[in-house]
C-alpha cells in the first residue's frame, strides 16, 4: 500500500514537474515574441531626387529658304551676297560654332565659283538682305569647292564664334561669285551649309 502511494506522488511529481517547464517554455516564448516587437526602429529617408539634361540649340533666320535661292545669270564681277542670323540658345556654354559644307556641292559649275564668308552683325537683320551688315571677322575666302573640302564636317568646321551666353546671335554674309573663265558658262551648281556646336 505504502509502495503504490510512492508511485503515485512520482507520477504526480513528474506530471507537476512537465506542466512547469511547458508553462516557463511557454512564457519565455511570449517574452522573446514581445521582445521582437518592441525592438528599435530607426530610419531616414532621401526620396524625390530629380535632375534635368543640359539644353543647346542653334536657330537661323532663313525659315526652310535657301540663301542663294533661284540665282540665275551669274556673271563674272558680279557677285552675289546673301546675309542669315544665327542664334545660340542653352543652358550651358558649349563649344565653338562651326561652319561646314552641309553635303559635297553638285553641279559643273562648282569648280569656278569663288565664296566669301563674313561673320559680324546687323541692326536690322531680314533674312538674305545684307544693308546694316557689319563685318567683324572673315570666316573664309577661296573657291566653293576648296571650302566643302577642307570643312566637310564637324571635325573640321571652320571655326565661327564661341558662345559664353544664352541668346547669342550672330550674322553671317556669304558672298558667291563666278570665275571670269568661258568654261564656267551654261552650268549650274548645288550647294549648302551647316553650323554646329556641342556641348564641352
Amino acid at each position: 500500500m505504502a509502495g503504490r502511494r510512492h508511485g503515485g506522488r512520482s507520477l504526480n511529481s513528474l506530471a507537476i514537474q512537465l506542466s512547469a517547464f511547458a508553462l516557463t517554455f511557454i512564457l519565455i516564448a511570449l517574452l522573446v515574441v514581445t521582445s521582437s516587437r518592441a525592438a528599435f526602429v530607426a530610419q531616414n529617408d532621401n526620396s524625390t531626387n530629380q535632375v534635368t539634361s543640359a539644353a543647346i540649340a542653334l536657330t537661323d533666320t532663313d525659315a526652310g529658304t535657301a540663301m542663294f535661292n533661284g540665282v540665275t545669270n551669274l556673271m563674272p564681277g558680279a557677285p552675289v551676297e546673301r546675309c542669315i542670323d544665327v542664334t545660340y540658345t542653352g543652358t550651358v556654354d558649349p563649344t565653338a560654332v562651326l561652319l561646314y559644307a552641309s553635303a559635297a556641292p553638285t553641279g559643273t559649275l562648282t569648280p569656278y565659283l569663288n565664296l566669301t564668308v563674313q561673320m559680324g552683325t546687323d541692326n536690322t537683320p531680314v533674312f538674305g538682305d545684307c544693308t546694316g551688315f557689319t563685318s567683324g571677322s572673315t570666316v573664309y575666302s577661296g573657291t566653293l569647292s576648296n571650302f566643302a573640302t577642307t570643312h566637310a564636317g564637324h571635325a573640321t568646321g571652320a571655326t565661327t564664334w564661341n558662345p559664353i551666353g544664352s541668346p547669342e546671335t550672330r550674322t553671317f554674309r556669304f558672298e558667291i561669285s563666278v570665275q571670269d573663265n568661258t568654261a564656267a558658262a551654261g552650268k549650274t551648281s548645288t550647294f549648302g551649309f551647316s553650323w554646329e556646336t556641342r556641348t564641352s
